[in-house]
């Protein structure tokens, strides 16, 4: 009892001189699992980027919890780089627009800005909001129909809009991509163009312009097949469902990067854009929620399967597997496709809800 008692006041001495326990006992015991890890993901942190413009492993994925920074070995990792999604300390760590980055990362994207000056870091999301806008101007001027809300229904949208009637009797699928690029009047594709890029500013930054491109075709699915399972009989028309579906991939990240919920400014945006939807008469309540919960649904993929520790080994020995998440995004707006068209679609006289 003796020896107890006084190894247990060396400790508390030990303790007390060094005003923290000694980490280096506590390494030391932890040594093997980190040796595992770092000869199990030895060699695997170069880049499977979809872009061929980096150089890191979006798919290799570790906990940080277990791993130490791939910059400072001996320091524990406190987060995961959000792009390339290395360990990281928190001298390495880099405040993005969702998360943070490795310098490395913030290295590449500075200098492909560089290279491409003349061009923008969110190429995509200016792509699509250049279309919607040019599309709006063109199908103005075609038809003569200027207005400044709640324009009429043209010609062109009576060929090119959403509805349940045409999709199923004449077999026009193309409506459920076309109708995603047209609108009625200034204000309304204004509102969305301007939120596109809002949210674009947040997102493609963080996951690239492929996976950016790819969350907003999914969501537009969503959007679609929402639209025709609430309201099939109506020319539905507007960007709202693939905006409100990045809107819910904002969110999705800002959670699995820390944010509360109550801290995210995007939800609130989401709760009073739904609350008008339901009292604003001719707004498209079911292509708005469609495209949020499917554009939610992928970003979650995108975000959590990668975490996954039995597709973190996986994947390090099975390289096809590594663009596993993109992969089931694109089969979740297949599957979205499908529906509208052998479910929502032929239900146009009788909708489900």
């Amino acid at each position: 009892m003796l020896d107890l008692g006084l190894a247990r006041q060396s400790c508390l001495n030990q303790k007390i001189t060094h005003g923290r326990p000694d980490i280096r006992l506590r390494r030391a015991r932890l040594m093997p699992l980190e040796d595992r890890l770092r000869k199990l993901t030895s060699g695997l942190w170069r880049r499977h980027d979809y872009e061929s413009t980096a150089h890191h492993t979006y798919t290799d994925h570790m906990t940080s919890s277990d791993a130490s920074c791939f910059r400072h070995p001996d320091v524990w990792a406190g987060v995961l780089c959000q792009r390339c999604a290395r360990p990281i300390c928190t001298q390495c760590m880099i405040t993005a627009a969702i998360g943070f980055q490795c310098p490395e990362c913030v290295r590449d994207a500075n200098q492909r800005t560089r290279q491409w000056s003349t061009a923008s870091p969110i190429r995509v999301t200016q792509t699509l909001a250049a279309i919607n806008a040019v599309v709006w101007v063109v199908v103005s001027l075609y038809t003569g129909s200027l207005s400044l809300w709640t324009g009429r229904v043209t010609s062109v949208h009576r060929d090119f809009a959403l509805h349940g009637a045409w999709v199923h009797e004449d077999g026009e699928f193309w409506r459920l991509l076309t109708s995603a690029f047209l609108h009625y009047g200034l204000l309304h594709m204004a509102m969305n163009v301007f939120i596109l890029v809002l949210l674009g500013r947040m997102l493609e930054p963080a996951i690239g312009g492929t996976r950016m491109l790819l969350l907003y075709a999914v969501s537009l699915t969503g959007g679609a097949l929402g639209a025709l399972l609430v309201e099939p009989n109506a020319f539905t028309a507007g960007a709202s469902g693939a905006v409100f579906g990045l809107a819910g991939a904002v969110v999705v990240a800002e959670r699995a990067s820390g944010v509360r919920w109550r801290d995210s400014g995007i939800l609130m945006f989401l709760v009073i854009n739904i609350v008008f939807s339901l009292l604003w008469p001719g707004v498209s309540i079911g292509g708005h929620l469609g495209g949020m919960i499917v554009g939610a649904l992928a970003a979650l993929i995108l975000w959590s399967v990668p975490n996954w520790t039995r597709f973190i080994h996986t994947a390090q020995k099975i390289k096809p597997l590594r663009p596993l998440p993109e992969t089931l995004v694109f089969a979740l707006g297949v599957l979205c496709i499908y529906l509208s068209l052998a479910l929502a679609a032929p239900r146009w006289l009788n909708p489900i809800f």
